[in-house]
């Protein structure tokens, strides 16, 4: 039992992950093979099954890339059957309070810390690690909200202040739009949203993540995000790196 991502970012190293929507296990774990650290595996947008999600969590078990299920909202049933499959964190939509963000935490804790009832399946090895994994999983799990609405930065401060949220992404689309910036990431609103989270994170002393978009083809604005202080870095996927390339090929076959 590991969690390599949260390893990462308690020695303070950054984190590179991407997320999958297109439901196979072999592509998570060429990803994880790869070498990106964390995995998101995408049911919130894409038409996921738990049997395929578990299988991708198998897939991305053969690698040392550490998997996290994307789910369509903060409840408990999901978050539940998703770590008793072995997801190692939970990504959960927009949580924009702290009550939304303590709920969600708790979910994927056992009492006394949490609400998470037991029953662990794979994650437990099908029960040959049971006591184990029961005495260990508080500590491996996460829990981490996407902070995309502007009501979600006003209470920034609170979500990040709950104790079993260990980290965050910025979900920059959602959030420009809620910002009444639609896809404007260079918009001066955006960016004062962006480093008023980045510098409640810094408060808290918990590591920040965010959604970098742009092509796959061009790193830079990785980098400009880590300079930044950025350390959960969540960058492309199956479906735009699968699009990205598909579009550069036959464009460069059609032009010549």
């Amino acid at each position: 039992m590991r969690n390599n991502f949260k390893q990462l970012l308690r020695d303070g190293k950054p984190a590179f992950g991407a997320q999958l929507r297109l439901g196979s296990p072999a592509i998570a774990e060429l990803f994880g093979l790869a070498g990106y650290d964390f995995i998101i595996i995408d049911s919130e947008h894409a038409p996921q099954t738990p049997k395929g999600i578990q299988e991708q969590l198998q897939g991305a078990g053969c690698t040392d890339a550490t998997p996290i299920v994307r789910i369509p909202s903060t409840g408990p049933d999901l978050i539940k059957l998703y770590l008793d499959m072995g997801a190692s964190g939970i990504l959960s939509p927009f949580v924009n309070t702290p009550e939304e963000a303590e709920r969600g935490g708790r979910a994927c804790r056992y009492p006394p810390r949490g609400t998470r009832g037991w029953g662990p399946s794979r994650a437990a090895g099908y029960g040959l690690h049971a006591e184990a994994y029961t005495e260990r999983s508080d500590d491996l799990v996460m829990f981490m909200p996407i902070i995309e609405s502007a009501e979600a930065v006003e209470n920034i401060d609170g979500i990040l202040a709950v104790e079993s949220v260990d980290t965050f992404i910025i979900g920059p689309v959602d959030l420009s739009i809620s910002l009444g910036v639609p896809f404007q990431f260079d918009h001066p609103r955006f960016i004062e949203a962006e480093h008023r989270i980045l510098d409640a994170a810094q408060s808290a002393g918990k590591p920040a993540g965010v959604g970098v978009q742009g092509s796959p083809f061009d790193t830079s604005a990785v980098r400009e995000k880590i300079a930044q202080g950025f350390q959960v870095i969540l960058f492309g996927g199956d479906e735009p790196f699968l699009s990205a390339a598909c579009k550069k090929v036959i464009e460069e076959i059609k032009d010549n």
